[in-house]
């Protein structure tokens, strides 16, 4: 092993004699001597800490295959184009296998997917297409493409406050401002209309007896929030001491029959004091006879469930409120907008 260091790089080189001294053969280079030599060559440079050239990834193209590429004629060719543009409009492996039937290929699935066109004699497997075309790399791509997906948009039915033309607009930007406000009030108002339509509310008795039934349900729920919550405080308590009870009593009932009792109850005195304090938190709970754990994980699991549908219901009414305030506030716009018209329009 010779390196070289008068080049302003590092050269490592592998020197030996050509001739053998003791048969007198001559080396023959061919394929198989010379992988050997590079193993040789790479065992030594692992083992000082040397780097390896890694082995290519890829195989080159023969010449046949190489020329039918340029004159457009390769079969590999054409199923690369193929595979990239079933995948750029596939977001699932089956939906891609469909692509490709639609583009006239014919699949053979194994443990390598092949594909054959119309007019090929053999199939064409596609991991020999190049590592971006492994049936890995293909799902890559797929699970990329899911995330590409556009949903289509949905414009929302929800209300909107009227824009107010501000005074700070300046005055070459005020004619453009006062029309997208205008069309935009408009499009609220109609917003306004239909939902109170839809919800039985163009009355204006029944819109404020529709404010008070929100804030009195809003009202309920929170208190049902607040007696849920104290239930599975309480539940949660009594799961906690009566599992230090369970496994205290363990200790306390060994020492009953322990030879030495005095020193028994010395070693595990934090054992009995947890004994004593949880048994006491238990008889001042109420609780005179110990609950079955998996009953009393069912209730605190049944009381979580409710905490969960409570407070949906409540985000839910809390929303309906803030659309009833933001009706309220246009209605009341819409009137001083009727009134201004209505003063400024001359009286016959």
């Amino acid at each position: 092993m010779v390196s070289n260091t008068y080049f302003l790089y590092e050269f490592h080189g592998l020197w030996f004699n050509a001739t053998n001294f003791d048969d007198y053969h001559k080396y023959v280079a061919n394929k198989k001597s010379y992988y050997k030599i590079r193993r040789i060559s790479d065992r030594i440079c692992k083992e000082h800490g040397l780097s390896v050239i890694p082995d290519k990834q890829n195989k080159g193209k023969s010449y046949k295959e190489y020329t039918e590429y340029k004159r457009g004629t390769s079969w590999k060719g054409k199923l690369k184009y193929a595979v990239d543009k079933a995948i750029w409009t596939s977001t699932s492996f089956d939906e891609f296998l469909i692509k490709m039937k639609e583009a006239g290929y014919e699949i053979r699935q194994g443990k390598n997917i092949a594909f054959r066109a119309p007019e090929q004699v053999n199939f064409t497997n596609m991991k020999t297409l190049g590592t971006y075309y492994t049936e890995e790399q293909v799902l890559k791509r797929l699970e990329k493409n899911r995330y590409k997906a556009r949903t289509p948009k949905v414009h929302s039915k929800e209300v909107r406050l009227f824009v107010q033309v501000s005074s700070f607009i300046e005055n070459d930007n005020r004619a453009g401002y006062d029309r997208w406000a205008k069309l935009n009030n408009l499009k609220e108002a109609a917003r306004t209309f239909n939902y109170l339509s839809e919800n039985n509310l163009l009355n204006i008795d029944d819109f404020n007896q529709r404010i008070q039934d929100i804030e009195s349900a809003i009202t309920a729920n929170e208190q049902q929030l607040k007696q849920v919550d104290q239930q599975m405080s309480a539940q949660k308590l009594i799961q906690k001491h009566s599992s230090t009870y369970r496994r205290c009593k363990k200790i306390v009932d060994s020492g009953k029959t322990s030879s030495q009792p005095d020193s028994y109850r010395k070693n595990h005195s934090a054992d009995y004091n947890l004994y004593a304090s949880s048994k006491k938190a238990l008889h001042e709970m109420g609780v005179e006879k110990l609950p079955n754990p998996d009953r009393l994980q069912s209730k605190i699991g049944k009381l979580e469930s409710s905490r969960i549908a409570l407070e949906a219901e409540s985000k839910k009414l809390l929303k309906e409120k803030k659309t009833l305030e933001i009706v309220s506030t246009n209605m009341a716009m819409l009137d001083l907008a009727e009134n201004h018209i209505d003063k400024s329009t001359p009286s016959l």
